[in-house]
């Protein structure tokens, strides 16, 4: 178990529910990739395909896709983390329409959530800071206490000992709807031939659920109570 998690998936997506709307699975998967014909795994076009461009176009467009992914150069991307979950098919495709929007490096607190209607992504929401009118002594006695505070007390990312863990606030950012999913089935994933839950849409893209998961049994229980 992991203390720095947050809030149990479904009822972090239980509040998103429309009336009528049923929840079958949700669980956590911050990371997303892409196997995608000429995007890399983070969604950015690749080189080959930015040459035809020019050398300058190609560079404005790599660097203005990269910051709307969450990339950033091309340092660390020659081995990509461990995803979650993998958008695969071709651009414009179903699968690469509805995430495209989505950072490839989410947080713990992206989820994804199959519902009796949809196929639905929702993130923490995250508000605006407001403008401080604190005065620099009472910013410097308020992050003395904050030290003190921490010092003193075991966390373990944001949940705190002794602390119930709250439930955040989850806004949906992308959804699929279930007449546009042909199916799920397990299956297994590239090369090191991980098992995961495969969802194909119906244009032929799709996406495979990974979860940080290497236990086939856990995938053939999520097919479950997907198709029942």
């Amino acid at each position: 178990m992991n203390l720095g998690y947050p809030l149990g998936a479904a009822s972090q997506a239980l509040p998103s529910l429309r009336l009528g709307e049923r929840l079958l699975w949700a669980a956590y998967g911050r990371t997303l990739n892409y196997d995608v014909r000429g995007l890399d795994p983070w969604g950015v076009p690749k080189k080959s395909v930015l040459s035809k461009l020019g050398s300058g176009a190609a560079n404005f467009a790599g660097d203005m896709v990269g910051a709307a992914l969450g990339g950033g150069d091309d340092s660390g991307r020659s081995n990509p983390p461990s995803p979650q979950v993998v958008v695969f098919g071709e651009q414009g495709g179903l699968a690469h329409a509805a995430v495209r929007g989505l950072s490839t490096s989410g947080s713990l607190a992206r989820l994804w959530a199959l519902t009796s209607a949809r196929l639905l992504v929702l993130e923490k929401f995250v508000a605006p800071e407001k403008p401080s009118e604190k005065s620099f002594l009472s910013k410097a006695i308020g992050f003395g206490k904050d030290i003190a505070a921490i010092m003193t007390t075991k966390t373990y990312g944001e949940n705190a000992a002794g602390v119930p863990i709250a439930r955040h606030e989850m806004v949906p950012c992308a959804e699929i709807p279930r007449e546009s999913i042909a199916g799920f089935a397990v299956a297994e994933h590239g090369k090191k031939r991980r098992p995961c839950l495969r969802a194909s849409f119906v244009d032929g893209s799709g996406m495979d659920f990974l979860f940080d998961c290497d236990d086939p049994r856990q995938f053939a229980w999520l097919h479950s109570v997907t198709v029942s």
